[in-house]
């Protein structure tokens, strides 16, 4: 076999390096025919163990049974069925609405926060409004039990909250005030009480309702009631019975923040059992200042219609209340005696005109 020219060329590549063209053939030779012996066959390995676990117990399935062709109802058996359901619900005695079983006019008395003169407005409203023909009462469903003094009554030793835990009668914890005012004092009470007596306003959403039945109002008799500020399940079911909402504000930026939230409240109970008109007082307006002047007007254009009146802050009210004395015998000529003399006029208007 005669050298190619590629082999004179690796010889002389070689030999510029000193090394010998034929060993690099052997090496090439021994790259090219020198290979690894591929491995024999593994012989087969059992399986190894898998842990054991408790199997799952798997859902029998049922075998597909084609269902029963059933009999549909006759014509005249679907036509007896309809006419016996019709009979059930003619016979079945109709539930009574007790909301509206209450006699006489209820007004409950609310506001967002306390502080605002809701208790004192609430009494003073009843004294205007009571007289012997149409007798006026305040209900105090505010567990601050602090009605009395704006009333001119001793402290209560029983208040409608002992009563309604021991499943007892309202009628008997009845007292008297200024111009013979008549009154029920929350009472006295603990956190365990008002835990308990919360417990049977959301037990009993008609609650109050049954307590007033047992009141025996005249027809043209007016119930105020005293609610506690903000939210309250006290004040949920005042409204429930309501038929006239006075909502008490005061000329302040606190209360013009509130005023949707005391609005958003009290729409959902304007069209219940006992549908409802709500009215709005402005209370405690210093006329010296005129920052309280002016918030009085900006509520007074954003209530517009539903704006009851305003009363002017008076401090003879403050002094007859501090003296025990009644308002309106000590000072009834001072402006807020007036003031509140003439929502007084409108709110018997109100009354007169939904239930004459």
């Amino acid at each position: 076999m005669q050298p190619s020219d590629d082999d004179d060329d690796v010889a002389n590549l070689m030999g510029k390096f000193g090394a010998k063209a034929d060993r690099y053939r052997e090496i090439e030779v021994a790259r090219a025919f020198t290979e690894t012996p591929a491995p024999p066959p593994a012989a087969p390995q059992p399986p190894a163990p898998t842990p054991l676990e408790p199997a799952s117990p798997q859902p029998v399935q049922a075998d597909a049974v084609a269902p029963e062709k059933t009999a549909s109802p006759s014509l005249r058996t679907l036509l007896h069925d309809l006419a016996r359901q019709r009979q059930a619900q003619t016979t079945q005695p109709a539930q009574p609405n007790l909301a509206t079983q209450v006699p006489g006019r209820i007004v409950a008395v609310v506001s967002t926060r306390g502080g605002v003169g809701r208790s004192t407005l609430a009494s003073l409203l009843a004294i205007l409004l009571n007289s012997a023909e149409r007798q006026a009462m305040v209900l105090e469903l505010d567990p601050q039990n602090a009605q009395y003094h704006h009333l001119g009554a001793h402290p209560p030793a029983q208040g409608i909250c002992q009563a309604s835990l021991e499943q007892q009668s309202w009628r008997d914890l009845v007292q008297i005030g200024y111009a013979n005012t008549r009154f029920l004092a929350f009472g006295e009470n603990d956190p365990q009480q008002l835990h308990s007596l919360e417990r049977q306003l959301e037990d009993d959403p008609h609650w109050l309702a049954h307590h007033l039945n047992e009141l025996a109002l005249g027809e043209h008799d007016t119930l105020i009631i005293d609610t506690p500020a903000g939210s309250t399940l006290y004040q949920e079911q005042a409204l429930h019975m309501a038929d006239l909402v006075v909502a008490v504000v005061r000329p302040d930026a606190a209360s013009h923040a509130a005023l949707e939230r005391l609005i958003t409240t009290i729409k959902p109970h304007l069209g219940g059992e006992r549908p409802a008109s709500c009215w709005f007082v402005i209370n405690g307006v210093d006329n010296a200042h005129a920052l309280s002047v002016d918030i009085a007007q900006i509520l007074e254009n954003q209530l517009k219609a539903q704006w009851l009146g305003t009363v002017s802050w008076d401090d003879a009210i403050a002094e007859a209340l501090a003296y025990e004395c009644n308002p309106f015998e000590q000072s009834a000529e001072s402006r807020g005696c007036q003031d509140i003399l003439a929502i007084a006029d409108k709110l018997h208007d109100l009354l007169e005109s939904q239930h004459p």
